[in-house]
């Protein structure tokens, strides 16, 4: 590996006064933390000073409690600007067992030593961020992410001078597995100089990262001022910028080595209020998981595989001698299982094979073997089928990412949705701690009660907070099952609630206020899509107050749009919202009836224009234009009938999918715009399809049906004409046609086949027909090749006809 300064200098670096030290680290790295843990305790420093934002200090006495399990992660929350520039951020800071962090916490602890975390605080950190959209937009966005300005193409040298594949398996074999350092001073050296020369062909820094450091330098200036004994904790790439803001403090031997690295040795200006926040910042302790924080490991200063990474630092806490290749019989046999539990052909004695060869392989390529070594060695020896390599990886990734589950300790202070969402379930005698689940029925339309009770829960569902499951009845943002009258839930306080609870804090202190700030943030750019939706959350959710601004977004959504499907379906939702808004108590809601003329009327415009797309958005647009039919079947007051026709006509004639062009011919049928004989027709030139595409024919009559169902069964000559015109398809077409027509009759309800067999067979065959056993396709498939066979035995015999 080249470097930028030597061992010694990098030594002399690391202890520039007799009372500091400094321990760069890389985040989650079990020898970082074995080393970190040598040092604290040679150097039994008084107070340790931890990179990490200074709101961590409030939650010192729960990180430190004893009953404190990692995983956990510190969540951090703040509302950025005003109005409709408000971002709502949020960061994680995640501790893992083997995390050097976490080591040092637990090593204070042991030794009676302060903590301190010396970062610059979140709000403040946010205020300087041109991160900010990363923060409020990111699924799980973690603060100890360094910027992308860390010499990507050092990277790739050191990569390729390596024979390495990434990043990751440099690491480990210079940091890691392959490396036994005299003492934890050698290895911080090295991870000093790793990290200097970054930094030094690195893209330079940006205000951020040197108010960061400005202000960790001053923390570190104000507690030698106070005569302590400190221990830094820090990311290597910071520690130069911390150095120079020590000034006279250290040596002059020091600060002509980091003259020499291009560093000034005096203290950084701090950005004026760069120390303060700009905004109002939560921090909240939450249980975490090795799973999430494999999601979270892309970052430059995460490991992944931390379920590997757990299973190495377990090793060396029992004390073995090679924690890295001590792990491997255990987690090879793990792995045997979980294919095993998939199909695959695995053994025990496979799993020992894997366990040699990766030892043979680190042998061959001159290194102590570690996580590379061991998944190249169980892929070579546990899949015996190129067709197992997903299964595999599959595997691979839920051994190497972890299952366990952080345990917050007693002491963790609760985030005031959480406690304000406790007392709406004591209220209402719903479950507020861990336990069973139980069975809700509400009666939403009858008592005031229960329909308190649907809002919360409602409030509950649109936040993503894992605690009520809807089993039955009415849905109307879904607009299912509208006919039920009654509610069933089913409700369970898991260990997820709690921390999805905490993670919803950003968006208020109350269950309304979160499922309030929550619905604005969509109907902000950019996650403003399609708001007619929303104006049904409105409703279930009991939050009238704000139909106005839904409303409001609705009418400029109209303005902009000219997608056809996005029309016709905000049509369907405006219209079920208007027709529930007495059921649901939203009685306010006056606007809603000219909005749905104008989409209405904006839909039918746009429908010839719809396109083409694929078996989904066929299937929407066909709901869609059944919604718009029912519309004016009720004789809904914004519904304009002619209008309508006039565009299936259109759309009839138009480049569209079958099922579509099947669904305008139904609403025309219906209407009377066709006659008998017009629809005859229009049926007769999907069945003339027959001999190039006779899926066409099904599909045609799956949109059909689902609006004219009533039609057909009221025009037997077409029924009769149907059925012959399909007897008289060839075997082959009729096979490849026989998926589509077979969901096209799913949708006639059970009298309704009655009806259809009786006009088919006559009353007294119909039930005889229906009791028929069809054979699905795949065995009709089967049968047609048997008999290939036997005609191809038969005909050898002389038996051609």
């Amino acid at each position: 590996m080249a470097r930028v300064l030597e061992a010694a200098q990098a030594l002399h670096l690391l202890a520039p006064m007799a009372n500091l030290r400094l321990a760069p680290v890389r985040h989650h790295s079990p020898r970082c933390a074995r080393h970190l843990r040598a040092l604290i305790e040679a150097f039994a420093p008084d107070t340790l000073l931890i990179e990490g934002p200074q709101e961590l200090d409030a939650l010192l006495p729960a990180l430190q409690h004893a009953k404190a399990q990692p995983p956990l992660a510190v969540y951090l929350h703040a509302a950025v600007g005003r109005g409709e520039d408000e971002l709502r951020c949020r960061g994680y800071i995640p501790f893992a067992e083997f995390s050097p962090e976490w080591v040092a916490l637990r090593a204070a602890g042991g030794l009676g030593a302060a903590v301190r975390f010396i970062d610059l605080p979140y709000g403040a950190r946010l205020g300087l961020s041109a991160q900010l959209e990363f923060f409020a937009t990111a699924p799980e966005p973690t603060l100890d992410a360094e910027p992308p300005r860390q010499a990507p193409d050092v990277l790739a040298g050191l990569i390729e001078d390596a024979g390495c594949r990434d990043f990751d398996e440099w690491w480990d074999r210079h940091f890691e597995s392959g490396v036994e350092p005299a003492t934890a001073a050698d290895y911080f050296a090295d991870l000093l100089a790793f990290s200097l020369l970054l930094r030094a062909r690195g893209e330079g820094d940006d205000a951020e990262n040197a108010a960061r450091e400005a202000h960790m330098a001053a923390q570190v200036c104000a507690a030698l001022d106070e005569g302590r004994r400190c221990l830094v904790v820090c990311g290597g790439y910071h520690v130069p910028g911390l150095l120079a803001g020590l000034g006279e403090r250290m040596s002059a031997s020091v600060g002509e080595t980091l003259a020499a690295l291009g560093f000034a040795s005096a203290p950084s200006a701090v950005p004026r209020g760069a120390g303060q926040d700009s905004c109002e910042v939560g921090a909240h302790l939450i249980a975490y998981s090795l799973e999430r924080l494999a999601r979270a490991s892309g970052y430059a200063a995460g490991l992944p595989a931390p379920g590997y990474y757990q299973a190495v630092w377990q090793a060396w806490e029992r004390g073995a001698a090679q924690p890295y290749r001590a792990t491997w019989p255990a987690l090879a046999a793990r792995l045997a299982n979980l294919l095993r539990e998939q199909g695959l052909p695995v053994t025990l004695p496979d799993a020992r094979e894997a366990v040699a060869m990766a030892g043979r392989l680190a042998a061959l390529r001159g290194w102590r073997g570690g996580r590379a070594e061991l998944a190249e060695a169980l892929q070579a020896t546990l899949v015996k089928d190129a067709d197992d390599v997903g299964l595999f990886a599959g595997a691979l990734a839920e051994l190497f990412g972890g299952s366990a589950s952080g345990r917050l300790p007693p002491n963790a202070p609760l985030a005031p949705l959480l406690v304000d969402v406790q007392s709406f379930c004591t209220r209402y005698r719903l479950p507020a701690r861990l336990g069973g689940a139980q069975r809700k029925e509400l009666d939403i339309y009858r008592s005031a009660r229960h329909r308190e009770i649907s809002r919360g829960l409602q409030r509950l569902r649109f936040l993503g907070i894992p605690y009520a499951q809807r089993l039955a009845g009415p849905d109307f943002v879904a607009g299912a099952d509208l006919a039920r009258v009654r509610e069933i839930w089913e409700l369970a306080w898991r260990l997820e609630t709690t921390t999805a609870l905490t993670e919803a804090a950003r968006y208020g202190a109350s269950l309304e206020e979160a499922a309030v700030n929550r619905l604005l943030e969509l109907l902000a750019p950019p996650s403003a899509g399609n708001p007619a939706a929303l104006v049904l959350e409105v409703l279930v959710m009991g939050l009238e107050a704000l139909a106005e601004r839904v409303l409001d977004a609705v009418a400029l959504w109209l303005e902009r749009s000219f997608d056809a499907l996005a029309l016709a379906q905000a049509a369907g939702r405006l219209a079920l919202a208007y027709e529930a808004r007495n059921a649901l108590g939203g009685v306010g809601l006056a606007r809603l009836q000219p909005l749905l003329a104008r989409a209405f009327a904006q839909a039918c415009l746009r429908l010839p224009a719809l396109g083409q797309g694929d078996a989904a958005h066929a299937a929407a647009a066909v709901d869609a234009l059944a919604d718009l039919h029912g519309m004016v079947r009720r004789a809904a007051a914004w519904a304009d009938g002619p209008l309508l026709l006039d565009a299936c006509g259109a759309l009839h004639e138009a480049d569209v999918p079958a099922p579509v062009r099947g669904a305008a011919a139904g609403v025309l049928a219906m209407a009377g715009r066709w006659s008998a004989t017009d629809t005859d027709l229009a049926l007769a030139a999907a069945l003339g399809l027959a001999h190039t595409a006779p899926q066409t024919m099904g599909e045609y009559l799956q949109g059909f049906l689902r609006i004219a169902r009533g039609w057909l069964l009221g025009h037997p000559p077409t029924v009769l004409t149907l059925s012959a015109r399909i007897a008289a398809w060839s075997e082959e077409e009729f096979l490849d046609g026989l998926p589509a027509l077979r969901l096209a009759f799913s949708q006639l309800t059970r009298r309704e086949l009655q009806a259809f067999a009786q006009l088919l067979v006559g009353r007294e065959q119909a039930p005889a027909l229906l009791a028929a056993r069809v054979p699905d396709e795949a065995t009709l498939r089967r049968s047609q090749a048997l008999a290939a066979q036997v005609a191809t035995v038969l005909q050898h015999w002389g038996f051609d006809d």
